[in-house]
């Protein structure tokens, strides 16, 4: 307990505050409102009790049944006649409430015990909150602020945990919602989300699991060492959200000076004559003003300076199962908006803008009607510079590069490539995709043959357009190797998978161990890349996961194992280096490596006098392996531990409707699409 007590101590956790409904004196009508019967038998027996009603509540004759149902007067003064009214008349209406809040009751007297112990000052509110509730550390809070225990009463405990944060977004408080519901986990993400709360910064817990154990010296321990770092993520989101809200403000300012004679001047002097429409110009000069302003935002700035300041060897396992989709951010990053593409790129005829990517109808949709040449690629992008295209666009040849979709799954994915790739694209209704560009793949074409070629009835489709620096790249990677446009290095990628863990029986045999949590919630395999650029992958559990592996692991006895695997078994079950891999997360083979049984090594603890670290094996580890019918002697050696990733198949991913992504005619309305640049030159 000493040990818990010093990290609190350490990190500035002084004292908690406890909020549950059941430390209010008086219920209100919700907390009554689930149990029809009760009131209706109350309803209908009062009338023996009339007189003692009306005193208490003078409106009783002025409100129908209903009324009096939704009044907290009327169940506060019903409440108060406890030793007036029949007994059985009210306990029919509040037996049910107090034996509710007396079992809450109990189970709050012990969570304040157990606080205090570890050297946290523990104060109690109910719906009302203290004075000084803003200054508390960590908040263990009633998730359904409501004997109902409704949606509702959700959205109350949102509320009150939102007046505790006021004011505190840059350095909010840890907090533990509790609960008797049983379907209090699936309400974890919705108030991640609802609330604004990091996922560092609160756990749900339901109040009989709270007590077992060291649970809550354990919470306690993983907020407090983590809360730092949780911090510094939630001012940085905080200074965003300010700083979206600032820079749009002074962004607004700075537009509202342009009147309509500027824009009438601007087109005049500068766009008519370069062909391009003031629509699109004036987005892509917007774009560019909002982002300034938003890079002059001192507090974001600051914000992500001190993201700089996270400890690597701290981070958490993740609370909520799975893991951010970072392919989504990655495609993000890459591509316009496709809605960008319904403003004209230029009023010059042009039907294409630069970093227009042309997919063939046919490779997203078999059965679409036109059908492109054999020698056409799957996709082509638009290189010819936006100001070259406006000028003389009869006589321009506008130059093309093709490519090849690939497949975008757990076994295709590389964080290393060769040659040009975009790593992720996302068209409509389909599963995710890469582009392999062939930069000896160039192309030449007229207008009008780039009008056909995207024409309704034509093979290819605007399909997306990339951003401008990411075009820049692909257009200098064509060009030269010299002088690369230098970007941010993609995010890493996520892939869920099935997570198995087994150990070597007797005979030599693998046997599965019963792990319901970790086979419920799976894992996430994350690439990216190691110092010398190859592939790296993490397994990354949730808390949950790895709480109940590592309570499972020393339940695994010698006289259950193989001869061969006792000294591996001995070495997994004493390795503290393991306990700390499996919760920042164990190295996973690749998808792309045969599905064979690879050796788990981990550090080993240094002994005196040893200059260079050692890795001992504690078990075994594979991807998509198959059956598991057999292991070799080398296998139930190493075979304490076997762990099992199967990779689960993609979904399509659905963006938006379909049916809206109908096609422009380039000939009848002037290519309806858009060319991202600045300025013409």
């Amino acid at each position: 307990m000493s040990a818990v007590s010093d990290i609190l101590k350490s990190t500035g956790f002084e004292w908690a505050l406890i909020v549950d409904d059941a430390f209010d004196d008086v219920p209100i009508a919700a907390d009554l409102a689930m149990d029809e019967e009760a009131w209706t038998i109350f309803m209908d027996d009062v009338i023996t009790d009339l007189d003692v009603v009306v005193e208490a509540f003078p409106e009783y004759h002025e409100k129908d049944a209903n009324e009096l149902r939704a009044s907290d007067d009327f169940v506060k003064a019903m409440y108060g006649l406890r030793e007036k009214l029949r007994p059985d008349l009210w306990n029919t209406l509040f037996g049910g409430y107090e034996r509710d809040r007396a079992a809450d009751r109990d189970f709050l007297v012990k969570l304040r015990d157990r606080l205090s112990v570890t050297g946290i000052q523990v104060k109690t509110a109910g719906r009302n909150l203290p004075d000084d509730a803003h200054e508390c550390s960590i908040i263990f809070a009633d998730l359904f602020l409501g004997a109902a225990q409704q949606d509702f009463d959700v959205d109350k405990s949102i509320h009150r945990l939102g007046e505790l944060m006021a004011g505190r977004e840059n350095a909010p408080p840890a907090v533990v919602l509790m609960s008797r519901s049983p379907r209090l986990q699936d309400k974890k993400e919705r108030f991640r989300d609802d609330a604004k709360m990091v996922g560092a910064l609160f756990r749900v817990y339901r109040k009989q699991d709270l007590l077992e154990g060291s649970t809550v010296e354990t919470v306690l321990e993983r907020l407090a060492t983590h809360h730092a770092d949780a911090v510094r993520v939630a001012a940085f989101l905080a200074a965003w959200e300010s700083g979206l809200g600032g820079a749009a403000s002074e962004f607004m300012k700075l537009m509202r000076r342009l009147d309509l004679s500027d824009y009438s001047k601007i087109r005049e002097v500068l766009l008519d004559v370069e062909g391009q429409p003031i629509g699109s110009y004036m987005l892509d000069v917007f774009d560019r003003i909002l982002q300034h302003e938003i890079e002059g935002h001192v507090p974001t700035i600051a914000a992500a300076q001190e993201l700089s300041a996270l400890d690597p060897e701290k981070y958490p396992t993740p609370y909520i199962a799975g893991s951010s989709d970072l392919q989504d951010l990655v495609a993000r990053s890459l591509w316009q908006n496709p809605e960008r593409l319904k403003v004209a790129g230029n009023t010059a005829g042009m039907p294409v803008s630069f970093g227009d990517v042309l997919v063939r109808r046919s490779r997203l949709d078999p059965a679409a009607p036109a059908e492109a040449p054999e020698d056409q690629p799957d996709i082509l992008v638009v290189l010819t510079p936006a100001c070259d295209l406006v000028r003389k666009p009869d006589k321009r040849r506008v130059l093309l590069i093709g490519g090849t979709l690939k497949a975008l799954d757990n076994k295709t994915w590389r964080y290393k490539t060769k040659g040009a790739t975009t790593p992720i694209v996302q068209f409509p209704n389909q599963p995710r995709m890469s582009i392999e560009w062939d930069l000896d793949d160039q192309r030449m074409l007229k207008r009008d043959e780039l009008a056909d070629l995207i024409h309704r009835q034509g093979p290819y489709s605007v399909g997306l357009r990339l951003r401008e620096s990411n075009a820049l790249e692909l257009q200098q990677r064509m060009l030269s190797d010299m002088g690369r446009v230098g970007l941010l290095s993609n995010m890493p990628f996520t892939f869920p998978v099935e997570v198995l863990m087994f150990t070597t029986d007797v005979e030599g045999k693998p046997t599965t161990l019963d792990l319901p949590i970790t086979t419920r919630e799976g894992g996430v395999c994350i690439t990216g890349r190691d110092s010398d650029g190859e592939d790296l992958t993490r397994l990354v559990l949730t808390e949950d996961a790895v709480d109940e592996i590592l309570s499972v692991i020393p339940k695994i006895e010698e006289g259950q194992v193989h001869v061969r695997t006792r000294d591996t078994l001995k070495k997994l079950q004493a390795s503290a280096s393991f306990r700390s891999l499996l919760q920042r997360g164990l190295k996973a083979p690749a998808a792309s490596r045969k599905g064979n049984l690879n050796q788990l090594k981990v550090p080993a603890e240094k002994k005196e006098g040893e200059e260079r670290e050692r890795e001992e094996i504690v078990g075994l580890i594979a991807r998509n392996p198959g059956e598991l019918a057999s292991l070799s002697a080398n296998d139930q050696k190493s075979g304490a531990l076997i762990i099992v990733l199967n990779d689960l198949e993609p979904h399509p991913i659905m963006i938006g409707d379909a049916s809206s992504a109908s096609e422009p005619d380039p000939v009848e309305v002037e290519a309806e699409t858009v060319q991202k640049d600045g300025a013409p030159n």
